[in-house]
Order: structure tokens, then C-alpha cells, then sequence
């Protein structure tokens, strides 16, 4: 009697050993299956708040460097100054820089985002000594709104986890400046080797007729 209770337990203890063998190992396969599996993200054609806020900062940058190349190009067109060339050059610096807002703006809305914080910062500087200064300073510039789009670029990878921003900044943005300030780098070596006025005059007459091809440089 005793050995066919002891008999019983063991088959009890047995099969109860073997189901918890058999839920643990069904567990197990579940969680290796969904460990697998990639994270869903809920509505991922909307720009996540950080990267927003961050794009329309950007906007500001590029409507106040618009606005800093719009006051060079008034500034050496003054007929006290008289460097149309240098004047012309400027200019179209600032429509390119007005292009590339817009172009966020576009962007912004493509991906249902709203464009709700126009505040561009006023220039505080309105005169140049030299077309060498002014470069000096366009050199700068397009640094530090350089330097933001990359920032930009960070926290669209690591941050918001979003490829189609990446992609964005980095094919309109990133090749065009370093084209620039490149450019801007090459006629300011150019200016510097200039041992008096004349060569920055021959200059301007050849930016002015378009005879200078800035992708020559």
C-alpha cells in the first residue's frame, strides 16, 4: 500500500515537473520570437516634437543669414563703395539662403507639422571694410548654421529615429554647405594673395559678368 502511494507521488511529482518543463519552454519561444521582432512605432510619417522645434529653429538661421547677405549686397552696391560684383555675389547669397527656409517650411508641412515660430533675429551689422571682411564673416555663418544641421541630423538618428529626416538634411543640406563655405574659403584666399586694390576690382568686374564659375574655384 505505502509503495503504491510512494509510486503514485513520484508520477504526480514527474508529470507536474514535466508541465512546467513544457509552459516554460512555450514562454520561452514566445519571448524569443518577439525579442526578434521590430519595435512598431505608432504614426511614423509625423515629425515627433523635438525634431519640429528643431527644423523651425533652423528656419530662423536661414532667414536671418538671408538677411546678413542682404544687407552685404546693399552695402557694396552703395555707390560710396561701388563693388557691384561683390554686390551681385551677396545677393544671391541671400536668395539661396531665403531658398533653403522655404524649402523647411515645404518640408515641415509635408510631414504634418505646423510652422509656428517665425523670429528671425535682426543683423546688427550693416558695413564691411573690405570684401575680405565680409567673407570673413560669411565664412562664419555658414559654420555655425552648418554646425546646427548636423546637430539636426543627431537628433533625427539617435532622438526622434527618423530616416526620411536624416536623409533630407543630408541630401539638400550637408553637400550644399560645404560647397559653400568651400567657395567662400577660395575667393577669400584669393583676395588675401591680392597685393593692392586692383586685383579686388578685377575681381568684382569678373563676379559681376559672371566670368568667375564658382565651381571652378
Amino acid at each position: 500500500m505505502i509503495e503504491n502511494l510512494v509510486t503514485s507521488v513520484k508520477m504526480i511529482v514527474k508529470f507536474g515537473l514535466l508541465a512546467v518543463l513544457a509552459i516554460y519552454l512555450s514562454f520561452s519561444g514566445t519571448a524569443l520570437s518577439q525579442s526578434n521582432e521590430l519595435p512598431v512605432k505608432s504614426n511614423r510619417f509625423e515629425l515627433k516634437s523635438e525634431c519640429l522645434r528643431e527644423l523651425n529653429t533652423q528656419i530662423n538661421s536661414e532667414l536671418f543669414a538671408s538677411l546678413v547677405y542682404m544687407n552685404m549686397g546693399a552695402y557694396f552696391d552703395n555707390n560710396k563703395v561701388a563693388r557691384k560684383g561683390f554686390a551681385k555675389f551677396f545677393a544671391d547669397q541671400s536668395r539661396e539662403e531665403k531658398d533653403h527656409a522655404h524649402k523647411l517650411m515645404d518640408y515641415i508641412n509635408k510631414r504634418g507639422g505646423i510652422v509656428n515660430t517665425l523670429d528671425v533675429k535682426m543683423p546688427v551689422k550693416s558695413t564691411w571694410n573690405s570684401p575680405k571682411q565680409a567673407l570673413e564673416d560669411a565664412i562664419q555663418l555658414e559654420n555655425d548654421v552648418n554646425d546646427y544641421i548636423h546637430k539636426i541630423h543627431g537628433i533625427a538618428e539617435h532622438t526622434c529615429l527618423d530616416p526620411h529626416l536624416m536623409d533630407f538634411i543630408e541630401s539638400e543640406y550637408l553637400e550644399e554647405q560645404m560647397t559653400s563655405i568651400n567657395q567662400l574659403t577660395r575667393i577669400h584666399t584669393i583676395l588675401s594673395q591680392m597685393q593692392n586694390g586692383v586685383g579686388e576690382y578685377l575681381l568684382d568686374r569678373q563676379l559681376l559678368k559672371g566670368d568667375v564659375k564658382l565651381d571652378e574655384l
